[in-house]
């Protein structure tokens, strides 16, 4: 008799088959998933390079139709001992010109962007929120695709235990160097006008270093050599409460995103203010925290604008007393991997890498002091 053999079919993988593909499975990803990030990254890059560039654009139809770059008002006007029209940001005065006209007609620049703010009573920076009833806190919550890079993991409403609810902006204007910089070997001479791009104005309590209009022909060092617009972490930070009182940055908390404050007035060349910056240690937790958390505002804490003076991703600090007129170290920086966008005068965007020569890093923030950017890349 002939014995027919039957093989028994297999439905399905052994174990150490299935084992196998997952391995295979886990490595294949651990290949594409970098690649794959870093596809959405330089995505997210693009878009942010041409919102930085819609600004530009923005910028030079405002000052067609102005004669003139917008103005950042620190403060407000004194109104009867209190308070009248201020705070308001240049990327306030471009709505207008980045499709925004309709919530440009709705903000009321008569009010002051500011609950509590009435000069009898206290000047206390702090006191200088947009709560939810506040005249314009509608605006102030409205999100704006343009002034945010998508690369910036807070480029979300950010809510305040005050009741506030603000919308971001990625993007500061160039402001110049510090009040008491000047440039190295100049023989102690410190900037006696604003060397920027954006003119500052508080209407309260003018300073003779602002300049209010700041127009294009003022730009002698020229457009293309000159930085406008500089990318500028929108602020995360955890605040720790001290147990004997007071509050701090948590100390793991991103270098970029960290503030500290002096009381030294003495003017200082541009590479010694890096040192003194890195040296002070008074934490800054109640200003920095709001870096970035609303386009529309003034205050030089919102930090709308920047100074041109630390090396890009490092510290922010200020000197006490500076914060009415604008002289507040606020340090440009991104979440791109070495470097910047910065939006030239001229319309033009670059990507600055963060090892620039801080030589060619200072020239580039000034508009008017005879200093040429040779390596803009």
């Amino acid at each position: 008799m002939k014995i027919v053999r039957q093989r028994t079919q297999r439905m399905a993988f052994t174990l150490v088959e299935l084992l196998v593909v997952i391995a295979i499975i886990g490595v294949l990803v651990s290949l594409l998933l970098p690649a794959v990030q870093a596809a959405r990254e330089t995505a997210r890059s693009t878009q942010c390079m041409n919102n930085m560039k819609q600004v530009g654009l923005a910028l030079h139809n405002y000052h067609g139709a102005h004669h003139y770059i917008p103005t950042t008002t620190t403060g407000p006007d004194k109104s009867d001992g209190g308070c009248g029209s201020g705070f308001y940001s240049w990327l306030a005065m471009i709505l207008p010109f980045v499709e925004q006209e309709t919530l440009y007609d709705q903000i009321d620049f008569s009010q002051p962007l500011a609950d509590h703010c009435n000069y009898n009573v206290s000047s206390d920076y702090l006191n200088y929120s947009i709560g939810p009833n506040h005249p314009n806190a509608q605006a102030a919550k409205t999100m704006i695709g343009t002034y945010l890079c998508p690369s910036d993991p807070a480029s979300v409403l950010q809510y305040h235990d005050d009741g506030e609810t603000l919308a971001p902006g990625s993007y500061a204007g160039n402001v110049g160097w510090p009040k008491l910089a000047f440039w190295p070997g100049n023989d102690d001479s410190p900037l006696e006008k604003q060397n920027g791009v954006f003119g500052l104005l508080n209407p309260s309590s003018p300073d003779d270093w602002q300049v209010p209009q700041i127009r294009f022909r003022d730009i002698t060092d020229g457009l293309s050599n000159t930085a406008a617009v500089a990318e500028r972490k929108i602020s995360s930070v955890s605040v720790v409460t001290s147990p004997w009182g007071g509050s701090y940055v948590a100390g793991n908390t991103d270098v970029n995103m960290q503030s500290f404050c002096g009381s030294s007035h003495r003017a200082r060349s541009l590479e010694k203010w890096i040192p003194y910056c890195g040296s002070v240690t008074h934490g800054d937790p109640a200003y920095i925290e709001r870096h970035g958390h609303a386009w529309i505002s003034g205050w030089t804490f919102a930090a709308n604008t920047y100074m041109h003076a630390m090396p890009i991703g490092d510290r922010n600090c200020h000197i006490y007393g500076g914060e009415g007129i604008g002289s507040n170290l606020v340090t440009p920086g991104s979440h791109h991997v070495g470097g910047i966008h910065v939006l030239m005068a001229d319309g033009s965007v670059n990507f600055q890498s963060e090892s620039i020569d801080m030589q060619t890093w200072w020239a580039m923030g000034s508009r008017n002091g005879g200093e040429i950017a040779t390596d803009v890349e």
